[in-house]
């Protein structure tokens, strides 16, 4: 009983492994030749996207995004240094 019991566990544990390296059986690579057609698009495509993200300008972020929040007293200030005195 102890043996059985072992034994299905380890199927259990072993199946989900099992299961991944069968793979999908869907061939990714299907097209190793591309018409001069396709390519031509492909191209134009290409340069069209690149045209147009080179148009978008950069997002530029606010110093304090969270600055419309608060109110302008509670503004967070900046720490001067501490002083350290000898203790001589």
């Amino acid at each position: 009983m102890r043996r059985l019991l072992i034994a299905a566990l380890l199927t259990v544990i072993a199946a989900p492994a099992y299961s991944q390296a069968l793979g999908t059986g869907i061939p990714l690579n299907q097209e190793k030749e591309v018409s001069p057609e396709t390519r031509a698009k492909r191209q134009a495509t290409e340069e069209a996207y690149k045209s147009t993200m080179k148009g978008i300008p950069d997002a530029k972020q606010p110093a304090d995004p969270w600055g419309n929040v608060r109110g302008a007293d509670s503004a967070p200030k900046a720490k001067s240094p501490a002083k350290k005195s000898s203790g001589n």
